[in-house]
């Protein structure tokens, strides 16, 4: 057996550096998750890899589910940016259909196989960007951690939330068979965090790829949706590999799996001539499931290995395993002459505790002047200062160290040291204003105003007279960090609106809307419309961000939550008692409007884009301007609709008839195979159900029969015939589900909106009504 991955590891992996296992340890988290573990899930929302962030929404939105009402409000919000982000990521530069991917993770309404399809289709060939990306800094200057977030990758997010069905397993199966590694990625990525055991077969071939990265991900994968039955498979990968690529990332990755016969193997690779073997085998031993005295002393005489990266991961180990040899071997590293043995060091430190290593790394800050050493130094305080806690010692400590950095001469390390300042919290407050008072270079005052936001505390009379400074980096975190103001901010938000910088306008929008301004998406919206590259970059960026939002989470006196609230109460309670698909407040008017005009297409399409403006995703509203846009002859528009349609209910018969009539009138080959057979399964599904329950039926049998055999090849007839069968057994509220679909194909038909009007209860008068005066119109 492999032994499942504990609680207490998994947020171990979670918190450590290596991409794979903090995603996998997080997917474990999240599949199922524990009240207990929402603060992690709210830190995943922040992290900079929006893979990660994309677990830690999914995990609080079953944590924190929002009413119907609350739901439908915030689809609304964003229905119309969900519709062009999903345009901007099917087609145009590569870069564009990244950043738009990253947002539409996070969409309320989530993604469709279908949709996923169609932007699969438009990846090869993709133009290069135009222009730069001078307007979009990283979040903290210039020494992140480095996060590398391509195509591939983020369609492996986007693949890992999609619900595994029939048409998804379709889909891995043919990028996996494609033998081109762009296309295999993303379905291996997805793989690891979203298993599918059903793909095991097709993903061995993979494994054993030539390719090292291929290999691994494609290890990873296979182990994931197999298990202990393709154990014995991946170990032998690992024997036979003289690969060094290969046996770095399969080492660990065997070693999660706790059987015994890896233990031998790790041990051998201890002696292994490559450095970077030598260092995944004392991770691996590290993480094995095996008394913590035998993994000591399996690693213990590598930590005088000749290569500081191999000495530095082996001291990190024995430190977690209560050797005091280990830090001050890391703290001697720290001072050699060696630039190489520091940076080593430096970034080794960063994985101990915060007590431990902060006071290391301060000390060095002060003397260091090499640069590479100088970024692992500060790499590791970002993320250990946040972990300090209540030691305030400690923090007037980093302060007095950090004070002295802020009179350099260097602005690379004035902006670094205020970086480090809005990590303290409230304490360095009072340091960064009077900082921020004698500063002049752009960088450092940009970011001395992201550190006063992160402390928490603002003052806004400080700020507002950066309102009009020419550096836009300084604008843009002048409007995010306004964000602490609250209300009395909004003025100099709204000016931030009408920036010439597209992040300036982008990041006055996030701030806007974390106040509770919603209307600002229809803002973001418009930049996405532009033909500016950075605009719609920004855009992307901004609505990923503000889709991120959880309402439920925040509190019901948060200023978004309560804007929410105003806009549900907007929406009238939904009909449980009408067709499901019916139940949109609006369509009384619509269909009002509609018996005015008798239906007359020409007419009724500027009523219905009218409607849409104010609910995007309504499916019933779609569906009818779907279908006046066949009675014009305008079927591209038409078909459009009706495949969003079919992404919300993949189900209707009726939609299936029109999309596969409409693909016939395109010319489109492949959609017309593709919705052929899905017309096909989806008629036959339905004729033997109707065929089992009309056995039932004692009464006219004949009857029913011989209205069988007319129905053998798919006919819009079959409806007829089920609303017949449901009207027999009693059934009234699915022969109105029947008829309700029949009226959004075809809402010119005088006899299915009377029959409609009449199996409707008394409760929902409106729509009743409305359907009356709409037949009598015909």
């Amino acid at each position: 057996m492999i032994n499942p991955i504990s609680l207490s590891q998994q947020l171990i992996d979670f918190h450590g550096t290596d991409p794979y296992l903090r995603r996998s340890a997080l997917a474990a988290l999240s599949s199922e998750p524990d009240p207990s573990n929402s603060e992690i899930f709210e830190e995943a929302l922040s992290d900079q890899d929006p893979f990660i962030s994309m677990l830690g929404l999914m995990a609080l939105r079953r944590l924190y589910p929002v009413s119907s009402s609350v739901d439908s409000a915030w689809q609304d919000v964003f229905g119309e940016s969900v519709d062009l982000l999903a345009r901007r990521a099917s087609n145009g530069p590569t870069p564009i259909r990244t950043a738009a991917l990253q947002a539409l993770a996070f969409a309320p309404t989530g993604l469709t196989t279908g949709l996923v399809q169609r932007i699969l289709e438009g990846i090869p060939g993709a133009p290069p960007l135009s222009g730069g990306f001078s307007e979009r800094p990283p979040i903290l200057p210039l020494v992140n951690s480095k996060v590398t977030f391509d195509l591939p990758e983020v369609m492996g997010m986007i693949f890992s939330a999609l619900p595994h069905s029939p048409n998804l397993l379709s889909l891995f199966r043919r990028e996996l068979s494609c033998g081109i590694s762009e296309k295999i990625m993303p379905v291996l990525f997805a793989l690891q965090t979203n298993p599918a055991p059903a793909l095991v077969e097709d993903l061995v071939g993979i494994a054993r790829s030539i390719d090292p990265v291929v290999a691994i991900e494609g290890a990873r994968a296979l182990l994931a949706c197999g298990g202990s039955r393709i154990f014995v498979f991946v170990l032998s990968l690992l024997k036979e590999t003289g690969d060094q690529g290969k046996k770095i990332g399969l080492l660990p990755l065997l070693a999660r799996t706790g059987r015994e016969e890896v233990w031998p193997l790790l041990l051998s690779h201890l002696r292994h001539e490559s450095w970077e073997v030598r260092k995944s085998a004392v991770f691996s031993i590290s993480r094995f499931a095996a008394p913590e005295s035998d993994r000591s002393k399996a690693i213990q005489s590598l930590i005088n290995d000749d290569n500081p990266f191999v000495a530095c991961e082996t001291a990190v180990h024995l430190w977690h395993f209560g050797s005091m040899e280990a830090l001050a071997k890391l703290e001697r590293m720290l001072n050699r002459e060696s630039a190489r043995e520091r940076s080593a060091a430096g970034a080794a430190l960063g994985q101990l505790p915060a007590s431990v290593a902060l006071p290391v790394l301060v000390e060095r800050l002060g003397r260091e002047n090499h640069g590479d050493t100088l970024r692992e130094i500060m790499v590791s305080m970002r993320r250990l200062i946040p972990k300090i806690g209540s030691d305030q010692n400690l923090t007037e400590w980093i302060l007095l160290t950090v004070r002295r950095l802020l009179l350099t001469s260097d602005p690379f390390l004035r902006s670094q040291a205020a970086v480090l300042c809005g990590l303290c919290g409230p304490s360095a407050e009072d340091l960064i204003l009077s900082t921020l008072e004698k500063q002049e270079h752009p960088h450092v005052i940009a970011a001395l105003i992201a550190a006063l936001g992160r402390v928490g505390n603002p003052r806004l009379l400080v700020l507002a007279k950066f309102h009009d400074h020419p550096e836009p980096r300084v604008r843009a975190n002048l409007m995010e960090t306004l964000m602490q103001c609250g209300s009395s901010a909004i003025p100099y938000l709204g000016g931030g609106l009408k920036d010439p910088s597209p992040r300036v306008r982008a990041a006055a929008s996030v701030t806007l809307f974390g106040l509770g301004q919603i209307e600002v998406v229809a803002h973001l919206n418009r930049m996405l419309l532009t033909t500016n590259s950075i605009s719609v970059l920004a855009s992307c960026f901004a609505l990923g961000r503000l889709m991120r939002f959880q309402p439920p989470a925040m509190g019901a006196d948060h200023p978004l939550s309560l804007a929410l609230g105003r806009e549900a109460r907007k929406r009238q309670a939904p009909r449980f008692d009408s067709p499901a698909i019916m139940q949109d407040p609006s369509l009384p008017i619509v269909f009002t409007q509609l018996a005015r005009i008798k239906c007359r297409s020409d007419q009724a399409i500027p009523i219905l884009e009218q409607a849409r403006r104010d609910r995007p995703t309504s499916h019933p509203l779609k569906r009818l301007q779907a279908s006046f846009y066949i009675s014009e002859n305008n079927i591209e528009e038409a078909f459009a609709l009706i495949e969003s349609c079919l992404r919300d209910k993949p189900e209707i018969l009726a939609d299936q008839f029109d999309a596969y009539r409409l693909s016939v009138m395109i010319g489109d080959p492949v959609k017309v195979d593709k919705i052929g057979k899905q017309l096909k399964a989806t008629y036959q599904y339905l004729l033997d159900t109707y065929k089992e329950e009309s056995k039932i039926k004692e009464k006219n049998m004949d009857e029913w029969n011989s209205e069988l055999l007319k129905l053998s090849s798919p006919s819009m007839n079959i409806y007829s015939y089920m609303i017949k069968l449901k009207v027999g057994k009693g059934d009234r509220k699915k022969a109105a589900d029947l008829l309700a679909e029949l009226l959004l194909a075809r809402p010119a038909n005088k006899i299915v909106a009377e029959q409609l009007s009449r199996f409707l209860p008394d409760m929902n008068d409106p729509l009743k009504d409305a359907l009356r005066v709409l037949a009598a119109s015909l």
